[in-house]
């Protein structure tokens, strides 16, 4: 396996990626392209999208993980990330990934909101070959309300006190100012794009395979209403429920890697080949 680092460019100046490439000997399989989760999410994820990123490889798939723009050793602040922005990066990495293994077939793999930057740029890409959403953020405005969260909680734990509610937060967003959540400065700009995305609300463009996952820490859970409806928006979805810890936030256990997540997508792949 070959793992080469470099920067490429975007629309707004260079992002990096980093190009996981197959033995040469191992038969060729599509290309992917990992779309990374939102802010501190991402951090606690790196090494999992590496363990996986490195299994795919491991059966035949490039695989190209990056950096969107503000976001890790990507050129701009996280101030400059938007999701206008991360679709136009996808893009870019979905031609470069073409570019430099010479394979047609790409698909897309993404993890909380980098499933759903996955997913709309699924809709508005050609030749995107498969789908898969790793517990998707599907609504975009509860997904901010958690945002926000934390920055209350920070309140609690600076001032005892929450001297900024919600909407007096959200004010401050639209009138030009940032609000800090665990470190990120969040602009209304971005809080409105975000807080727009409704992922199951129609029937989604993408004609492809797609495969929703559904990560949850109980056994003997059941699949999530939205997630229901999102899969039943796809021509051709399958949801699949996997149990694993919510390796996206910080949690107890490190997580190297996602075994029973990465048994499920695998197996998934290789039945829809």
């Amino acid at each position: 396996m070959k793992e080469t680092p470099f920067f490429f460019e975007g629309d707004s100046g260079s992002l990096f990626g980093l190009l996981h490439e197959p033995d040469p000997a191992t038969p060729a399989r599509e290309a992917f392209v990992f779309c990374h989760p939102f802010a501190e999410e991402k951090l606690w994820t790196h090494r999992t999208f590496v363990s996986m990123a490195r299994r795919l490889a491991g059966r035949g798939h490039a695989v190209l993980r990056f950096d969107f723009r503000g976001n890790g050793d990507s050129d701009g602040t996280f101030a400059d990330f938007s999701l206008t922005g991360a679709l136009g990066d996808v893009a870019r990495a979905a031609d470069l990934v073409r570019a430099r293994t010479g394979r047609d077939r790409v698909s897309l793999l993404g993890l909380r909101l980098g499933a759903t930057i996955a997913a709309l740029s699924a809709d508005r890409l050609d030749g995107v070959d498969r789908l898969v959403l790793w517990a998707p953020v599907v609504d975009g405005n509860r997904f901010m309300q958690e945002q926000l969260r934390v920055n209350l909680a920070t309140q609690l734990a600076v001032y005892k006190e929450v001297r900024q509610d919600r909407a007096a937060l959200v004010a401050e967003m639209r009138g030009g100012a940032t609000v800090n959540v665990d470190g990120y400065e969040l602009g209304g700009a971005l809080y409105d794009e975000i807080a727009g995305v409704k992922l199951a609300a129609d029937a989604r463009p993408f004609g492809g395979r797609c495969l929703v996952v559904q990560v949850d820490r109980q056994e003997a859970a059941r699949p999530l209403p939205e997630l229901q409806q999102l899969q039943g928006r796809y021509a051709s979805g399958e949801l699949v429920l996997v149990r694993e810890e919510p390796f996206w936030k910080e949690i107890d256990a490190f997580y190297a890697s996602a075994p029973r997540l990465f048994d499920a997508t695998l197996a998934w792949l290789e039945a829809a080949a």
